[in-house]
């Protein structure tokens, strides 16, 4: 090797130790300690009870103190024991935090000894790791200046800060393994894909089909069965053990952890959650999930809609595994709205059930900014200052959120602007400071055709 491609190894690698280092201290200092959602509270008690007494059953805890919300935790009988009814993956990641902690300061099982701290804290590195997993898919694909400021939108300016970040959220351990998938197929290590693709299906079980759709689409294309007996083999082993965590503790085999299929899919007979189920109702629940004023993929993170016209130019010219993760991606969001709810619960700030779209997209989104004319930069600028000042907000207070009745027809962003006219100045401030840094870091690419 030169001493050129010595140098540029060490900057790259200084550049990703920096990229980590700022996601992380800045998730770690914003994440959700004080305000926390029932989903993350409900696997953060789990994941406390398993480290402190070795089974995530509640039964003769006061949670009282620990759960001040209207909505009581997340939970199921097994075995004559009230436990907790979470994925496994939220759970398990979680619990060793929990016994670093208990073996440091001697922590008990009671009410008074439970912090959402340890795995608070292990979101915020994990997210961190999943942007910088993108960074280097993404350098595979583009200019180095280009990937980190793609990976830094990645990570400021979408819901990745506002929720991933945020808490212990499923979405924490999908966005994770799609990044990790995208970072092994970009190298065509399938190994990593398989890792990776396990470690999703430990947060949401139907995410099986984006590794699945990519592993799939690959083996095809390149005539290769090897690639899908490489992902697929790790990819088993590793959801297998969320199938032996799910009997361990619930005594099923399905691993989706706590939840019956018929709870863990909202529309399924006898959820608490369930939508209509008429084909009108269907038809809406899947288009809120890209259009509902606060919930919709389209809406929170409009640079998909500025740079639909640059990918489908580019379409053709995409590696295989980026054409296949973002179908599969939309794939996945179709499945979803057709299992949950568009809005995926109250007291979230951005929409959290896109968030697998998000992650499958960017890879394509950024191959697509690289063709974008001088109009195209213009408004994908201005739409990215927008979001990062809407996200700054979110990622950094997590308010204002809108309740269950305005998610189709208003958007917190927008309530904070109308309550808080002031926050109109860090909208241009956002705006202006993205044009800046775009014109001092991004000046080279290609004209308008």
């Amino acid at each position: 090797m030169s001493v050129e491609h010595r140098t540029r190894d060490r900057r790259t690698a200084r550049v990703g130790l920096v990229l980590f280092l700022l996601t992380a201290v800045l998730y770690v200092a914003t994440a959700g300690y004080q305000r926390v959602h029932i989903d993350v509270l409900s696997a953060d008690v789990g994941a406390w009870r398993i480290a402190a007494t070795g089974e995530p059953s509640i039964d003769g805890l006061d949670t009282s103190s620990i759960n001040r919300s209207r909505v009581d935790l997340f939970s199921t009988v097994h075995d004559g024991r009230t436990v907790i009814a979470r994925s496994p993956g939220v759970v398990a990641a979680g619990v060793p935090a929990y016994a670093l902690r208990q073996w440091v300061t001697d922590a008990g099982p009671d009410a008074e000894d439970f912090t959402t701290v340890p795995p608070t804290v292990t979101a915020a590195l994990l997210t961190a790791l999943s942007v910088l997993l993108m960074w280097g898919a993404l350098l595979q694909l583009t200019r180095r200046r280009t990937a980190t400021a793609a990976a830094l939108v990645f990570a400021l300016a979408t819901p990745v800060w506002s929720v991933a970040a945020d808490g212990m959220w499923t979405h924490t351990l999908t966005v994770l393994g799609i990044s990790g998938m995208a970072f092994g197929a970009v190298r065509d290590r399938w190994l990593l894909v398989g890792l990776f693709g396990g470690i999703a299906v430990w947060g949401r079980f139907h995410t099986a089909l984006i590794a699945a759709g990519l592993a799939l689409a690959c083996a095809y294309a390149e005539r290769s069965p090897r690639i899908v007996l490489r992902a697929g083999a790790v990819g088993a082993v590793v959801a297998t053990g969320a199938a032996l965590w799910t009997h361990r503790f619930y005594g099923q085999w399905l691993p989706i952890g706590g939840y019956s299929p018929t709870t863990y899919v909202d529309r399924g007979e006898g959820s608490a959650l369930s939508f209509s189920t008429t084909p009108l109702g269907l038809l809406e629940n899947e288009a809120a999930l890209w259009i509902a004023l606060d919930r919709g993929i389209l809406v929170w993170t409009p640079v998909v809609l500025v740079l639909l016209p640059c990918m489908l130019r580019s379409w053709r010219t995409m590696p295989m595994w980026c054409r296949a993760l973002l179908v599969s991606g939309v794939l996945y969001t179709l499945l979803q709205g057709w299992v949950n709810a568009f809005h995926g619960g109250d007291g979230i700030y951005g929409y959290r059930l896109g968030l697998e779209f998000l992650a499958c997209a960017t890879p394509a989104l950024v191959l697509a900014a690289d063709i974008a004319g001088r109009r195209t930069r213009v408004l994908l600028t201005v739409a990215i200052g927008v979001q990062f000042a809407a996200f700054t907000l979110g990622g950094v207070l997590n308010r204002p959120t809108l309740s269950f009745q305005h998610h189709w027809h208003d958007n917190a962003f927008a309530s904070g602007l109308r309550d808080v006219p002031l926050l109109w100045a860090w909208v241009a401030i956002s705006i202006a400071l993205v044009f800046l840094l775009s014109r001092m870091f991004l000046r080279e690419g290609p004209r308008e055709a």
